[in-house]
C-alpha cells in the first residue's frame, strides 16, 4: 500500500497542512501505514540493475533518434546489425526502415505511442516506442520541497523504446521452471525444447526417449501447471519470471587437480590460444 502519515501523530498533524504532492512509485511500505523514507542510492541501483540487464532491448532517444540511453541488450540489437548508430543515432538499416522509425519516434514524442516491425538487412526487430513525460515544475518542487513557481507541464519529446530481437529471445531456464512449478529435470528439459519450438517427437530424439515417454512428461506438465493444452502452457512457462543475469549465482565447481600439476608444470588448457 501506499505510505501514508498517521494523522492522529505530530509528524501527520505537521503534513496534513500543506497539499500533499505525488507520491513516487517507490515509495511503498508494504502492510504498513507509516511513512519510511527512500533509500534514493538503492532505488537508483535497482532501477539500473533492471533496466541494464533487462532481456529486451531499451533505449531512451529523443524524437531524431539521439540516444540517451542503450542497455545491454540494445547495444547486442546494434551490434547485430539491426539497428544503426551513427552520429549518437538510431537509424534503420534500410531506407525503408528508417522511415518507419522515424515514424514512431515522432509520433511517441509527441505523445502518441506506436510500434513497428523493422525487416532490414541484419534481420526481424519488433519496435515499440513510447513518451517518457519530462518532470513538470509542481512534481520537482514537491519531490524538492521548493516553491517553484514556474509553470507546469512537460516537454520535449523524449522517447522510450522497446527493442525485441525475435531471434534472440532467452527461453526460461529449465532451473527456474524446476523452481517454480515443482517439474522434473526431464520434465524441464521437455518443456524449453517444446518452447523452443520443437514438436514431442523432435523432443524425444533429442532427449533420447521414445515418443511415450514424452506424452508422459507432457502430460504431467500439464498436470503440474493447470493447463489443459499446449498452447496455454507454452503462454504460462513464456511468462515466467527469471532472475537477472547480473544477479545470478554461479554454481560452484570443485577443484580439478591435474597430474602436471603434482610434477610442477602448469595444465594444458582445453581451450584454443586466447579463448577462456
Amino acid at each position: 500500500m501506499i505510505a501514508q502519515p498517521d494523522p492522529d501523530s505530530r509528524h501527520g498533524r505537521m503534513a496534513a497542512a500543506p497539499a500533499p504532492g505525488p507520491v513516487r512509485p517507490w515509495r511503498l511500505i508494504a502492510g504498513g501505514s507509516r511513512c519510511a523514507a527512500p533509500d534514493p542510492g538503492l532505488v537508483e541501483a535497482a532501477l539500473h540493475l533492471l533496466a541494464e540487464h533487462l532481456e529486451q532491448g531499451l533505449a531512451v532517444t529523443d524524437r531524431s533518434g539521439r540516444a540517451h540511453f542503450l542497455n545491454r541488450a540494445a547495444r547486442g540489437v546494434v551490434r547485430r546489425g539491426l539497428l544503426r548508430l551513427e552520429h549518437g543515432r538510431l537509424r534503420g538499416t534500410t531506407p525503408a526502415d528508417g522511415a518507419a522509425l522515424r515514424r514512431i519516434l515522432g509520433s511517441a514524442a509527441d505523445g502518441r505511442a506506436g510500434s513497428a516491425r523493422l525487416m532490414g538487412e541484419g534481420g526481424t526487430l519488433l519496435v515499440a516506442a513510447c513518451a517518457i513525460p519530462a518532470l513538470g515544475p509542481a512534481e520537482s518542487d514537491a519531490e524538492l520541497g521548493t516553491d517553484g513557481g514556474g509553470e507546469g507541464g512537460a516537454d520535449g519529446g523524449a522517447v522510450l523504446l522497446r527493442l525485441i530481437d525475435p531471434a534472440d529471445v532467452p527461453l526460461p531456464a529449465p532451473g527456474a521452471l524446476q523452481d517454480q512449478f515443482g517439474f522434473t529435470q526431464a520434465e524441464a528439459a521437455l518443456a524449453v525444447d517444446i518452447l523452443g519450438g520443437n514438436d514431442l517427437a523432435a523432443s524425444a530424439r533429442r532427449r533420447g526417449i521414445t515418443r511415450n515417454t514424452a506424452r508422459v512428461h507432457l502430460r504431467r506438465l500439464f498436470e503440474k501447471t493447470g493447463t489443459r493444452r499446449q498452447a496455454e502452457l507454452m503462454r504460462l512457462l513464456l511468462l515466467c519470471p527469471q532472475p537477472l543475469a547480473a544477479c545470478r549465482v554461479p554454481p560452484k565447481v570443485p577443484p580439478v587437480r591435474h597430474p602436471e600439476a603434482a610434477h610442477g608444470r602448469a595444465p594444458a588448457s582445453k581451450y584454443p590460444p586466447g579463448i577462456r
